[in-house]
């Protein structure tokens, strides 16, 4: 269980939105996937899957271009006579689901294992047209094909009897028009006044400067309209009929249906997190070990935004001991990003996200929490209170928790400081929670039942300190070493702080001060 805020100070939204691709069925699983609503694909079928993608990039291609243009998983229902647009929408989505199935057929994107629904899809397009669109057509029904033609007769018959009769209508008063129609001005009298007389014609509005009349019906014309109107109504009656038809069969393969869409929601999750995993090489870890090993790990979100910085990334190992484990080392060292990163990594493996490293072996973690998330979660305590309260409820919870500590009691006084972070170590070393603590504090890093390790720090040796402080930032970035090193039992963590202090330009007075208290 991962709470929301320790998941974006993991870095986890910048995860989440390297992963996935467009499309509104593709959309919508990734949301549910991130809510934790649907099942997840096996770490050993994701691995296999991001072998396959790597080795065959046009079947990725493929695979994505197909995923992309699945629509809404349309609405199922029992006891449901489906409208012409709902029926649309379940024709759509079974076209695009047999090319993804035939692709799967063909070339194994998926291991041939989605289920067919070609035999829905043809129900559904009964005269072969083989699109996505959906229309009542003669090839439902002998009986509607029937009306179909009848209408098209009525239709031209009735085309012909209104020319016949417009034609008529304008040779009796001398006119000329081109459609059924006329405009004639107010100012002519006598051809208005021939016009209302005409039983030809009806007046349908009138302004200031003209009337306008349209051609009325004759006697042959109404009684066409009039069998329009009762096949129309013999067409609605056969539709219905054909809508129940078909409405009983979707029913009868809603649970087909159903089963395909869950398999295919699996491993549409499987193939977005499979592309991810190719496009950052990354590796499906070992779970379940005793400690936690990774090897060459990579925060991902900080590794692009270095590159576009056009700066360096360092991998480092993360190697830990259940017992409880201290990092210690200088400020801006990446104590903190070496927290996150672990945390992020352990993250990842909630959701069965490939990681970004070269090997990972992961002990069973069911919680995360790291410290400072809830330091404003109420206006009546302070930092250090509302830290204290959230640490009390993170080890209440239920299972194994990854805690991770980040200068944990910095924000009382470093006599206590101290003294409470030892407390807090010597608890969880003995508990089943898996603690790693970063701190500037010596004691905790001499503690006899913790494993403890350092940053390495910058290496500084004989370096010519530039003149301006963008020019020293930049030398620090270059010669800071984030790699993780094991200290002995007993052994005193390196101090670089001073140094780093020279190199950030303070002021060689107060430096001699520290050397003369010294």
């Amino acid at each position: 269980m991962i709470n929301e805020l320790v998941k974006e100070a993991l870095g986890m939204p910048a995860i989440f939105d390297l992963i996935g691709i467009s499309g509104a069925f593709m959309t919508e699983q990734k949301r549910l996937w991130q809510k934790g609503e649907l099942p997840l694909p096996s770490y050993a079928a994701v691995g296999d899957l991001m072998q396959d993608l790597k080795a065959q990039p046009a079947l990725k291609e493929k695979g994505k271009s197909l995923l992309e243009h699945l629509p809404h998983v349309p609405n199922l229902y029992t006891d449901h006579i489906y409208s012409i647009t709902e029926l649309f929408h379940i024709k759509e989505f079974l076209y695009h689901y047999g090319r993804l199935q035939l692709l799967d057929r063909r070339e194994g994107l998926f291991g041939g294992e989605l289920i067919d629904l070609d035999e829905v899809f043809k129900y559904l397009d009964p005269q072969g047209s083989g699109s996505p669109a959906f229309h009542l057509n003669p090839a439902f029904s002998a009986h509607l094909g029937e009306i179909f033609t009848r209408e098209r007769q009525l239709e031209t018959a009735l085309q012909k009897s209104v020319q016949a009769h417009f034609e008529t209508a304008l040779k009796q008063l001398n006119l000329k028009a081109t459609g059924y129609q006329i405009v004639v001005p107010r100012s002519d009298k006598a051809l208005c006044e021939r016009i209302m007389q005409s039983s030809h014609w009806v007046l349908v509005s009138e302004s200031v400067a003209n009337l306008r009349f349209s051609l009325a019906d004759d006697e042959e014309s109404l009684k066409l309209k009039k069998q329009l109107q009762d096949l129309e109504q013999d067409r609605t009656q056969e539709e219905e009929l054909i809508l129940k038809k078909i409405s009983l069969y979707i029913e009868q393969q809603v649970p087909r249906i159903q089963e395909a869409v869950a398999l295919l929601s699996l491993k549409a999750l499987s193939f977005i997190l499979a592309e991810f995993g190719a496009k950052h090489d990354c590796i499906i870890p070992e779970l379940n070990s005793q400690d936690i090993r990774i090897k060459a790990a990579v925060n991902l979100p900080l590794k692009l935004y270095l590159q576009s910085e056009q700066r360096e990334y360092q991998p480092i190992d993360l190697c830990f001991e259940p017992q409880g484990n201290v990092i210690t080392g200088p400020n801006m060292g990446g104590k903190s990003c070496a927290l996150q990163t672990l945390g992020q990594l352990v993250a990842m493996t909630h959701y069965h996200i490939p990681l970004p490293c070269k090997s990972a072996q992961i002990t069973t973690i069911h919680n995360i929490w790291l410290n400072h998330i809830d330091s404003t979660r109420s206006s009546d305590l302070s930092s250090f209170g509302a830290e204290v309260v959230a640490f009390n409820e993170a080890i209440e919870q239920e299972g194994i928790s990854l805690i991770l500590l980040d200068e944990f009691a910095r924000g009382t006084n470093p006599a206590e400081g101290e003294k409470l972070l030892c407390a807090v170590l010597e608890y969880l070393s003995q508990s089943p929670h898996f603690v790693v603590a970063a701190t500037h504090y010596t004691k905790p890093a001499l503690m006899e039942r913790l494993a403890q390790f350092t940053i390495l720090g910058p290496q500084l040796d004989s370096l010519s300190i530039p003149r301006s402080a963008k020019q020293r930032l930049k030398l620090l970035a270059q010669k800071m070493d984030y790699r993780l090193k094991r200290l002995d039992k007993g052994q005193l963590p390196p101090q670089s702080a001073i140094a780093i202090a020279k190199l950030l330009g303070l002021k060689q007075e107060i430096l001699s001060l520290i050397d003369m208290g010294d």
